[in-house]
Formats: structure tokens, C-alpha cells, sequence
């Protein structure tokens, strides 16, 4: 049984995440935790008509439903629902943009949670009717095809395509890499059974043994990751980006890898004008 904690600070935007989850198509079986943090006395009555929005958009999935009420910042206070209750995901809904800048409460709470969190985070942002097209970011080492793993158990009930990415970079990382790597397509490297290519066909098979049952499509860029799968994003009209965030689970992880994992997951979560899941 998947466990998941909804957040809400009773905002219009906070019901993104619930109308996302509900259209992810998780098992009857799913239990959800409902928790709405009250900053100030007035928010009791705002989160309690949130509670009921909730349950109305996740009822109809048959699922198990609970209620939380906390006090205090959001921050600290799902920081310490999390850890002390066992969830398998963490969802919230994010603002989006305004004039350039983050709108701050829940999206900035989205950001600094990206960075904080262990258990896998979903911000929802403009969620469609339907979730028709997925971005699956996966690196090119083995630690990643376990967030590849994880993503696709969040997402085997989707329809839609899925393509997975990964960004190579401009330049040889090796004196002895062969030029063609630096011009090969998702194709090309696939054919050649160069090391993304090899990378790309596992994390495809993975995905497919998740019970994904839509078309499963490889995709390969070079660049900057950031800049990367933003370009993807734009140009592919994506509905969820899903990106590996921690390592945590691996010994003798390195920590620059941490942060550098961190620093882009929680940049895509505020540029990213889709959802984003950090597995």
C-alpha cells in the first residue's frame, strides 16, 4: 500500500496537489494523510473547507482519508509529520510564476522541502485534464536507475507517453571518449551501445516493468541539465517532470553529488512550468 501525505495551507493552489494525485491513478488501496498547517488562529476555517475540497477530489479513488491539523511554520511542521510518520511520498501544490518571480508561502515552502526532504516529493503546478506526457530525467550512473525505479512506481498508472532524459555534456569528459559521443541522438547511442545508450535502455526497460503500458521513448540532449530540461520542457509541452533529488540511500555517497543533486532539483522545482516529482 502507497502512503502519502498531502499538504495544504488552504490556498487555491494547494488544491493542485490533490487534483494531481487524482489523476495519477493510484491504487484503491493508496491511503492518504490530509495535513493542513495553521500559522495564525484565523487559517482553522480556511484549512477545514480545504479538508473537504480534498476529500472530494481524492474521494473518488475509494481511498483510505485522514486528517491533520498542525500549528506552526510549514516548514518545520511537514519536516516533522515526515519524520515522525512512515510516508512513501510528500505532495503539495506549488503557485507557479508571477512576473518573473516565485510566489512565496507554499511555493517557496515547495523549493526549500526539495532540499530537506528524503522521502520523494511531488509539487503540483498547472495541473491539466489529463497527464498525457511525462519527462523521466535520469543520470548516467547505476545509483539513478534506483530513482528511475522509484518514479516509475509513482507513475505506473499513467497512460500518457513517457520519454526518458538524459543530458550529457558539451565536452569530453575523458581524453580517450570518442567524438561521435558528443553528437549521438537517444538513437544513435542506443545503436552504438555506447555507455548512455546502454544507461538509456535500462532505464526504458525499468520504467516498462513498473506497469507503465503507454509508449516509452528514449531522449538524450547535451548541455547544461538545468538549462537541458528546461529547453525539453518548453519544447515538449510536458504535463510532470519527474528528477532524482538524493542519494541517500547509497554508502559512500559522495556529498558534492548531494548537493549538486539538491541544487538541481530544487532550481527545476521553481523554473519548471509543469509538476515536478523528486524521487
Amino acid at each position: 500500500m502507497i502512503k502519502i501525505l498531502v499538504c495544504t495551507d488552504g490556498s487555491p493552489a494547494a488544491e493542485q496537489a490533490a487534483l494531481l494525485l487524482s489523476r495519477l491513478a493510484f491504487p484503491p488501496e493508496t491511503s492518504y494523510t490530509v495535513l493542513g498547517v495553521s500559522e495564525t488562529d484565523g487559517d482553522q476555517v480556511q484549512l477545514t473547507v480545504s479538508f473537504e475540497q480534498f476529500e472530494r477530489l481524492l474521494g473518488s479513488t475509494g481511498s483510505l482519508i485522514d486528517r491533520k491539523m498542525r500549528f506552526g511554520s510549514p516548514i518545520d511542521e511537514i519536516k516533522e509529520e515526515v519524520e515522525t510518520s512512515e510516508y512513501d511520498l510528500v505532495a503539495l501544490g506549488a503557485s507557479g510564476k508571477r512576473r518573473g518571480f516565485p510566489v512565496l508561502r507554499i511555493g517557496s515552502t515547495a523549493q526549500k522541502l526539495s532540499r530537506i526532504l528524503t522521502t520523494p516529493l511531488l509539487v503540483a503546478r498547472n495541473v491539466p485534464e489529463r497527464i498525457g506526457k511525462v519527462l523521466v530525467c535520469t543520470g548516467g550512473e547505476s545509483p539513478s536507475l534506483e530513482n528511475v525505479v522509484t518514479a516509475g512506481k509513482f507513475l505506473s498508472g499513467v497512460e500518457g507517453e513517457v520519454i526518458v532524459l538524459h543530458v550529457m555534456s558539451q565536452v569530453a569528459l575523458r581524453l580517450d571518449s570518442p567524438a561521435q559521443d558528443l553528437l549521438d541522438t537517444a538513437e544513435t547511442a542506443i545503436q552504438r551501445g555506447t555507455r548512455e545508450g546502454r544507461h538509456l535502455e535500462q532505464a526504458v526497460g525499468l520504467l516498462r516493468q513498473a506497469g507503465i503500458a503507454g509508449p516509452i521513448k528514449p531522449g538524450l540532449r547535451h548541455g547544461l541539465v538545468v538549462d537541458e530540461v528546461l529547453a525539453e520542457l518548453y519544447d515538449g509541452k510536458y504535463d510532470l517532470l519527474a528528477v532524482g533529488g538524493h542519494y541517500h540511500h547509497v554508502k559512500g555517497k559522495s556529498r558534492w553529488i548531494e548537493v549538486l543533486l539538491e541544487d538541481i532539483s530544487g532550481q527545476l522545482v521553481d523554473l519548471a512550468p509543469c509538476s515536478v516529482l523528486i524521487v
